[in-house]
């Protein structure tokens, strides 16, 4: 799997890491920079998929980079999240104007910017995880959300789909009911654990034989273990 990239520009030394430490958490790679001349040579070198800049930063700040970013050709349609330590309605119109497309007030909470970033990413259509994921026989095509096992189709519900499509990006990974609980169902629905458990068990009686590589780490969670001969393409 290709990991989404990150790029986050912040001359805060425990900002850069609390940001870095919580998206790779989620598995993106993440390139932090100490100030913008820094992050703009890295963005236009490692073209990432969004860019997370620092409103107020010694001489070039976050706005003016926002907006030298949206003048190159080659950055122009990056998604931006600006971070800023006050709700300046001011700095954000200037943002907004020079192109910025979200904005997360610091401190913040680290379950809503993780969700900001992908609801973001989710928007801007900037994924960079394949269409189609197959693994020991089974293919999984996001675009039509279908599934075949051994080119037998699938029936999953779509909370169960989603739920698999967690574990193939995640291969070898715990995944804690909390895990699941914010992935998977968003908080949006009152989850309990039983109910989680029964998604489970729907999902690996309609995989058959291929659910054994979902296995249960017992007082932890479940994990998705590969064949050895296992590809994603």
């Amino acid at each position: 799997m290709i990991e989404n990239k990150i790029v986050v520009v912040d001359d805060e030394e425990s900002i850069r890491n609390l940001v870095k430490d919580v998206l790779e958490r989620e598995n993106f790679k993440v390139i932090a920079c100490q100030d913008t001349e820094e992050g703009y040579k890295r963005i236009l070198k490692s073209k990432p998929d969004l860019v997370i800049l620092d409103v107020k930063m010694p001489q070039i700040g976050g706005i003016e980079l926002c907006r030298l970013l949206r003048e190159n050709a080659e950055t122009k349609n990056m998604p931006i999240i600006m971070l800023t330590v006050e709700s300046s309605e001011t700095d954000k119109i200037i943002g907004f104007g020079v192109g910025a497309d979200d904005y997360v007030t610091k401190p913040f909470g680290n379950k809503e910017f993780v969700a900001r970033v992908k609801s973001l990413l989710r928007r801007t259509g900037r994924k960079n995880e394949s269409n189609i994921l197959e693994c020991d026989g089974l293919v999984m095509n996001l675009d039509s959300r279908t599934v075949t096992v051994n080119k037998r189709g699938v029936t999953l519900r779509p909370k169960e789909f989603d739920l698999l499509h967690t574990f193939l990006l995640r291969p070898n990974f715990v995944l804690n009911r909390d895990f699941i609980l914010e992935n998977v169902f968003e908080y949006n629905v009152a989850i309990t654990t039983r109910t989680i458990d029964t998604h489970i068990k729907n999902l690996r009686q309609a995989l058959g034989q291929w659910s054994k590589r979902i296995e249960t780490v017992f007082g932890r969670g479940f994990k998705f273990v590969p064949d050895q001969n296992s590809k994603k393409k």
